[in-house]
């Protein structure tokens, strides 16, 4: 006759011996199965219960590619340790939003300007969009013919991933949330340049006839498509671009 306790027994193991095995997964392999998670949302890795998984979601890989949009930018109260230390080994482990985020707050607030600069060019490396919109536009507004040139390559692949309008949008919320302690200028050369250089200019002005396409709030959907059909150069739209951006500060 068959043992009834045996056979619980025996079923209970079974499980528990189911239900535990991607305890015994490779290391890489969990780790690329939270930096997947992590992409999405740091709460569900958060909620990774198993030791290993704990473990494994102190990778720096992990940590590089985690998702902190969650996390207000610039936080107006005391966050907890532990919060601060994870957005802390985020930025340490290159996280290019938290290299954004300090950037923003190291250039625009605290007036490190130097640092502050190498955070968002790390941040624009690693195609962060913010960081490159924001870093073209600080390159726009130096003096000198390379700066004017890879200021304008960098907003122009902005423009082509067509996330210009976005870019916009997060940009002006992030800027009018600091503490502003160090505006940007545009640079007077740029402006002086293209105003004698093209002649489209005569058209009415900034933006021509038609108007500048317009920053936020009732063209978002077509801020792309007016940007392709506004008429005038590359150097005065982006010129355009600068000046709507340095008004932010004012």
């Amino acid at each position: 006759m068959l043992n009834i306790s045996s056979t619980m027994k025996f079923k209970k193991t079974k499980r528990n011996s189911h239900g535990s095995t991607i305890e015994y997964l490779p290391s890489d392999l969990l780790i690329e199965v939270l930096t997947r998670v992590a992409t999405s949302s740091f709460t569900d890795l958060f909620n990774a219960k198993l030791r290993n998984f704990l473990e494994a979601s102190d990778d720096k890989f992990i940590m590089k590619n985690i998702s902190i949009e969650k996390f207000p930018a610039i936080p107006w109260w005391q966050v907890k340790d532990e919060v601060s230390s994870f957005l802390k080994a985020c930025k340490e482990s290159g996280n290019p939003e938290a290299l954004y985020r300090q950037g923003m707050m190291e250039f625009f607030s605290w007036k490190k300007v130097e640092s502050g600069e190498e955070y968002l060019k790390r941040a624009m490396e690693m195609e962060h969009m913010e960081a490159s919109y924001v870093y073209g536009i600080i390159l726009l507004c130096k003096a000198g013919e390379s700066n004017e040139e890879q200021g304008m390559k960098l907003l122009n692949a902005v423009k082509k991933s067509r996330k210009l309008g976005e870019c916009r949008k997060k940009t002006k919320a992030f800027i009018l949330s600091m503490w502003i302690r160090n505006p940007i200028v545009k640079c007077q050369e740029l402006m002086n340049h293209h105003a004698k250089t093209c002649g489209r200019r005569s058209n009415g002005g900034i933006g021509g006839k038609r108007g500048w396409w317009q920053w936020i709030d009732d063209r978002e959907d077509n801020e792309d498509k007016d940007v392709e059909e506004v008429n005038y150069c590359e150097g005065c739209m982006w010129e355009d671009e600068v000046s709507l951006f340095c008004k932010l500060f004012r």
